[in-house]
C-alpha cells in the first residue's frame, strides 16, 4: 500500500477531515504521506523501528498503545485498535459511554 500512489494521494486530499486513525502498520502508510512529520505516532512494536528509520521526522513512540497528534491518532498492533476506537469513543461521546462500550463488548480498558 506504501507504493500505491493513489491511496496516499488520497489520504493526502483528506487530511482536514476530523480525525484520520491507523491500527499496526497504517501508521507506515501515512508516514509515507509526509502528514506525520513533525508528529508523534506509534505502530506495531515491530515495526517501531522501521517506522523510525524510514520517517525520521516521526517522533515515534513505543510507550502508548494510541498516540493523538492533531487529528491524526495511531495505534499499535491489531488488538490496539480496539483501544484506539474506545479512545474515540470517549472522546466524541464521553467517558461513560466508553465504559459502558468496553464493558459490552468484554473489554478491560
Amino acid at each position: 500500500m506504501v507504493k500505491n500512489k493513489n491511496v496516499r494521494e488520497w489520504i493526502i486530499k483528506h487530511k482536514n477531515i476530523e480525525y484520520i486513525c491507523s491500527v499496526c502498520t497504517g501508521a507506515i502508510l501515512i508516514g509515507a504521506t509526509g502528514l506525520l512529520n513533525g508528529k508523534n505516532a506509534t505502530t506495531h512494536h515491530l515495526a517501531l523501528k522501521m517506522l523510525q528509520d524510514n520517517y525520521p521526522d516521526i517522533r515515534v513512540s513505543s510507550e502508548s498503545k494510541v498516540v493523538q497528534d492533531g487529528n491524526i491518532i495511531t495505534s499499535g498492533g491489531v488488538s490496539s485498535g480496539i483501544n484506539m476506537a474506545l479512545y474515540l469513543v470517549e472522546n466524541i461521546t464521553g467517558k461513560s459511554t466508553a465504559d459502558r462500550t468496553a464493558k459490552a463488548i468484554e473489554f478491560n480498558l
